[in-house]
């Protein structure tokens, strides 16, 4: 069994969040990337340097487009109850833009 979790696959929510967003299409990730930064605009984030997670060769998903990239960013930063009630709204905007 692998031990490796990826920050996201700790929570459920989480986790779930972020997978609906990977599949979404990438006008709908932008949306979403705008509105989870609007969310957490005004969060105290752990560390954060944007600059400094473009030092690596870019294999992730969410690294093609910068907004998106910065808007996983402010969640993995986020504190975790902030992060979790986060993804729960991200999930319903995910679900109300498909019933769209």
């Amino acid at each position: 069994m692998n031990m490796f979790k990826r920050w996201y696959d700790i929570d459920a929510v989480v986790s779930r969040a972020i997978n609906e967003l990977e599949k979404a299409p990438e006008d709908i990730q932008v949306r979403c990337a705008d509105y989870i930064i609007d969310l957490l605009k005004d969060v105290e984030l752990e560390k954060l340097s944007l600059e400094d997670q473009y030092n690596y060769i870019m294999k992730r998903w969410y690294d093609r487009n910068i907004k998106v990239s910065h808007a996983v960013e402010y969640l993995r930063l986020s504190p975790v109850e902030v992060r979790r009630e986060t993804a729960l709204k991200v999930v319903k905007f995910l679900k109300d833009i498909n019933k769209k």
